[in-house]
């Protein structure tokens, strides 16, 4: 066997372990080589060398079945650090992090302007200023990710309507400057990805996310499904009107015209005729059963109620997330869209409302970080969500 081909087994070999690891929280040598069924001194061995890379750490004596006891082994979740940030159009949403997505940091920029020309100088602030925060890990910060409310293809924006950016390589610039991989993700992508690590363990699901646009993170057996170009999932941009309003995209009648959080707060506003009116305000007007706020959120249940029965219709998931400010506000709202739907097929699939909420974004861009940084393909902390302090478990 040649050289490089030996290399390559015990790398694949030293992933699996650790993948290994991480799923099981706390394991000893012995457990370990039943799982992945490598002999015990090639698991020891390769134990050991994730010990000196400081990737896992030993953590007392575990009990025995007959014979001597072993010595527990955990993951290190303190090893590195990950960044990941929201890019909204007009705001950036940030936390600093563990690889196990445990927030050390976090920074909410609001109503700001983000543009072509804006864009740089807003995230190069918001990094330096995490970078000099950041406690001492053995890596450092080993990610940066950027949750795009748009396209993302090949790590570079295909799409996005309501910034342009236009000839602007954010990966390279950003890089360049701080020597730090940058990776672009679609927003409801890795809203997807964060439900799916933290809280929802099924093969099969979808998380539409609705702010300034509509769409959705699919997961196809365990598989976050994007489409050939990246456009799987960009539910917002589906026809409900023939000739409706018209859409960024270039076609009329979109949905995320009529069910975005965005476009809806305008039509509110215009209703009420108050410019600065805010989405608090429309809520508490809705619990207060003013009528104008009513008709806003009935809209939206009869729009995600389409948008639901359609992504059903294609991919069959076993469970909807719905993650929007209207879902989480309202209590019974998703009731009420369920109530819509009257498709036989899908009377026994399940919708709830995000209990990550925002920060399902976020947690998503500490998978795509970790995984990258730890070369591994499945990530879950589910086994963590008994400690009150992560932020999956609240």
């Amino acid at each position: 066997m040649k050289v490089a081909d030996r290399y390559y087994i015990r790398e694949m070999n030293e992933n699996l372990v650790l993948e290994i690891i991480i799923q099981q929280g706390t394991i000893s040598r012995a457990d370990i080589s039943k799982l992945c069924g490598l002999n015990k001194a090639t698991v020891s061995s390769i134990v050991n060398n994730l010990l000196e890379k400081d990737l896992v750490k030993e953590i007392g004596i575990g009990e025995s079945s007959g014979g001597r006891k072993p010595i527990m082994v955990t993951f290190n979740e303190k090893a590195a650090l990950s960044l990941s940030i929201d890019l909204g159009d007009n705001y950036l949403s940030s936390i600093l992090t563990y690889l196990d997505g445990t927030i050390i940091l976090q920074k909410n920029i609001d109503e700001i302007i983000i543009n072509k020309r804006t864009v740089m100088k807003e995230l190069k602030d918001l990094i330096t200023y995490y970078l000099e925060q950041a406690p001492h890990t053995t890596y450092g910060v080993i990610g940066i990710c950027i949750g795009i409310h748009g396209i993302v293809n090949d790590n570079q924006i295909v799409f996005a309507p309501y910034y342009n950016f236009e000839g602007l390589n954010l990966v390279e610039n950003l890089e360049k400057v701080f020597t730090i991989p940058v990776r672009l993700e679609n927003e409801a992508n890795l809203s997807a990805l964060g439900e799916k690590i933290f809280l929802t363990n099924v093969p099969n699901f979808v998380s539409i996310s609705v702010h300034t646009g509509v769409g959705a993170g699919i997961i196809v057996n365990d598989e976050l499904f994007r489409g050939s170009k990246g456009y799987g999932g960009e539910i917002g941009h589906m026809i409900v009107h023939q000739n409706g309003r018209k859409c960024p995209c270039g076609n009329r009648g979109c949905i995320e015209q009529y069910a975005s959080e965005k476009r809806l707060l305008e039509v509110y506003r215009k209703k009420k005729g108050q410019k600065q009116l805010t989405f608090e305000q429309l809520i508490l007007d809705y619990k207060n059963n003013e009528q104008e706020a009513l008709d806003i959120v009935n809209t939206f249940i009869n729009y995600i109620s389409i948008s639901v029965n359609n992504i059903f219709t294609a991919f069959d998931p076993d469970v909807f997330i719905l993650n929007s400010r209207f879902t989480s506000d309202i209590d019974g709202l998703v009731g009420s869209i369920k109530e819509k739907i009257n498709n036989k097929m899908n009377s026994d699939t399940i919708i709830k409302s995000s209990t990550l909420r925002e920060k399902a974004t976020l947690l998503g861009g500490v998978h795509v970080n970790s995984t990258s940084f730890l070369d591994i393909k499945h990530f879950s902390f589910q086994n963590m969500l008994s400690d009150s302090s992560h932020p999956a478990s609240k």
